[in-house]
């Protein structure tokens, strides 16, 4: 009878996790993690590591205008929703508490949480280490407080003994005058005067331990993140083993209900073990400085692993978190879930790390940067050419004299100069070069949708270009960053938020009170239902405003036009233009529209003929006010179209100015010491 096999041990499971951890995807010395490294260096427009002594070192910020360049965008197009996500009701009596959820779950990430900076730090990891990645948990805190009473009653004691939240820390008993006792009252006929009874009352410190529980968010860097190579999509649910590699202090530890006495033991984690990327990151030497701390303080390198594993020996794999540090297994229990949401700008199919933006523009910066250097390398030879000498024709201060660059300064020869010099003179070919470089420009707004001037077309571009060209190109440019867009909501953004419901519908016990369309209501997430449908809602920022308001026009006009012929109540409602109304307020950036307009709900057109002709007198002068307004915007900017125009032009004026005389200038020099000079009229 063969032997039954053995549930695994403490040292099983750190062999395991060690194991997984040091074949994952991104681990410290792999390709992915190199890659990362390379990109940042790039981005922080680091030396190539070719360059050569006294030769131009100038290196281009391509991958940094391009990731900055997206930043912007992105950031406006999730932050101006009133809700980043809406959850679908699954009938009609479902639609309230459906809103209700959907309100209360953005409630939670962009109110309670440092939504803007987990956002950028999110966006930014995608576009440049090509995934980002934000961790997601419930997170139970104890907040511990000290209360101080002096002079309470036992009366006045017991009743706060009746908070659950409060424990005696100290109590000292006194005795007191009474002080109910009337001073001077006297004790029948004898005259006898009473002296003032004692009683005894209390004086206590508390201490008050209040649990307090909410969803917490944290970025985390892509070098900390590992995922088994099992993973073949951009989310990693499906992963064998998802997991945080990071650094953190014994104090935090011990924060985490972790014993004093194991985490005391835990071998420390100096910088000098930092990863490489995390190296390339603190690229300045402060960030990098050994610094004393005490023992608290000291860095000891945790695991905390999200494995797929069969523990019980019942031959089924159940996913159990898994934190271990220095050989140890500080925590090992079953979880619901992984808690790592991830987006990349650049998904590959089949594979978990796509590619970066910083890796479609990172040979453009390094062909641009060489170009750069030469063009400066030859004009500095053209600026200051070289010297041929006879030496015969030399004296003693011939070679001082040469290599004196002051102006006007005098050249001794023993001979005549034109017998005994000859300046060796560089041809300025920085035209050619030039024209390269616009084509590189070209190629990364190809590939990007961004590029260094406007809209991906210069203003000279704009006088001549036709209008449908121009339309044609930026919405080229447009759908490139809104494919990004797109992919960040169906992956990462969509899975957060369905996870954020999750841990408040499994973890939040008490109602909460808060205020949701400018209305304070009663929130209980225990009487929620599990939601898997959802939509993700992109705010503007993919087209101008000015843009969405003709588009807004267009649709008013129509609106105003079937109304005008008997349409209101058939073919338009009153929600229908307050829809529309609504959209004018949130294209001004205004997120209320409800301080202009008033919702009318499910209220139908009014029947009276009276009431029909205010409606329609009210809906015209509407019409009217939004008509001026759309005057006055198209005015404004016709003004601002001609103010460019004549700014651009007052530019070239003073630069054509500036050639002309330079040009001259060249002249008189040419026809002053009778020698060629590039650039001169003659």
């Amino acid at each position: 009878m063969p032997e039954a096999e053995k549930k695994l041990t403490e040292r099983d499971l750190v062999a395991l996790v060690d194991e997984e951890f040091d074949n994952a995807i991104g681990s410290e010395g792999g390709e992915i993690a190199q890659e990362r490294a390379k990109a940042w260096e790039y981005y922080l427009s680091k030396l190539f590591g070719n360059e050569e002594e006294n030769e131009s070192q100038v290196v281009t910020s391509d991958v940094s205008e391009v990731v900055d360049g997206m930043m912007p965008s992105l950031l406006r197009i999730f932050t101006t929703s009133e809700n980043l996500v809406d959850f679908k009701p699954t009938g009609k009596e479902d639609v309230t508490q459906a809103e209700q959820e959907s309100d209360y779950v953005n409630h939670v990430f962009f109110e309670q949480n440092p939504s803007f900076l987990i956002l950028f730090t999110w966006f930014f990891d995608a576009l440049v280490g090509k995934n980002g990645i934000v961790k997601c948990w419930w997170d139970e805190t104890e907040e511990v407080t000290t209360e101080s009473y002096e002079g309470l009653t036992d009366n006045e004691l017991g009743k706060l003994l009746e908070d659950e939240e409060l424990e005696i820390d100290e109590l000292e008993e006194r005795q007191i005058d009474d002080p109910f006792f009337v001073e001077g009252e006297v004790l029948g006929e004898l005259g006898i005067q009473i002296e003032a009874p004692q009683v005894t009352v209390n004086d206590v410190t508390f201490k008050r331990t209040r649990q307090t529980g909410q969803v917490k968010f944290m970025n985390v860097p892509p070098e900390e993140y590992r995922i088994s190579n099992d993973a073949k999509s951009i989310i990693p649910d499906g992963a064998r083993m998802v997991g945080h590699e990071r650094t953190l202090p014994r104090s935090d530890l011990l924060d985490m209900g972790f014993e004093k006495d194991q985490i005391g033991k835990l071998p420390v984690h100096g910088i000098a073990d930092d990863t490489q990327e995390k190296q390339t990151r603190k690229d300045k030497v402060d960030d990098r400085q050994e610094v004393n701390h005490d023992k608290s303080q000291d860095l000891i390198l945790v695991k905390e692993a999200y494995l797929l594993v069969d523990f019980d020996n019942d031959g089924h794999s159940e996913l159990r978190q898994i934190i271990t540090a220095g050989g140890e297994v500080l925590l090992n229990e079953l979880a619901d879930r992984q808690p790592f949401h991830v987006i990349c700008p650049r998904p590959l199919p089949h594979k978990h790390v796509g590619r970066s933006v910083a890796d479609d523009a990172m040979d453009i910066q390094l062909v641009h940067s060489t170009l750069w250097r030469q063009s400066l390398m030859n004009l500095y030879h053209t600026n200051n050419p070289g010297h041929g000498v006879w030496e015969q024709g030399i004296g003693d201060h011939t070679m001082d004299d040469l290599l004196s660059t002051k102006i006007g300064s005098v050249k001794r020869f023993r001979r005549p100069p034109q017998e005994s010099y000859l300046p060796i003179t560089v041809p300025f070919l920085g035209n050619q070069t030039f024209q390269m470089m616009d084509l590189l420009e070209s190629k990364k707004r190809d590939r990007t949708g961004v590029s260094a001037d406007s809209e991906g077309l210069s203003p000279e571009a704009l006088k001549n270009i036709q209008q449908s060209v121009l339309t044609q190109a930026m919405d080229i440019a447009r759908m490139k960053i809104e494919a990004v867009v797109r992919i960040f909501a169906e992956t990462g953004i969509k899975s957060l938020f369905q996870h954020i419901h999750q841990l408040l519908l499994t973890h939040q016990e008490k109602g909460d009170i808060v205020e949701l369309r400018n209305q304070w209501v009663a929130v209980d997430p225990t009487e929620w239902r599990d939601r898997k449908n959802m939509k993700v809602k992109i705010g503007l920022g993919i087209g101008t405003r000015e843009q969405n308001l003709l588009h807004l026009n267009a649709i008013w006009e129509k609106q105003t036009a079937m109304v005008d012929k008997g349409g209101l109540g058939l073919t338009i409602s009153l929600k229908n233009l307050y829809n529309t109304a609504s959209e004018f307020v949130k294209n001004a950036n205004l997120k209320s529209p409800d301080l202009f307009f008033t919702d009318p709900g499910d209220q139908q057109v009014p029947k009276d003929e009276g009431q029909s002709q205010l409606a329609a007198a009210q809906l015209e002068a509407t019409k009217r006010q939004l008509d001026l307004a759309n005057k006055e915007l198209e005015i404004q900017r016709e003004r601002n179209m001609m103010q460019h125009e004549r700014e651009v032009q007052k530019i070239q004026n003073t630069f054509d100015a500036a050639i002309e005389g330079f040009a001259t200038k060249l002249t008189e020099l040419e026809l002053k010491f009778n020698t060629n000079v590039p650039g001169a009229k003659v």
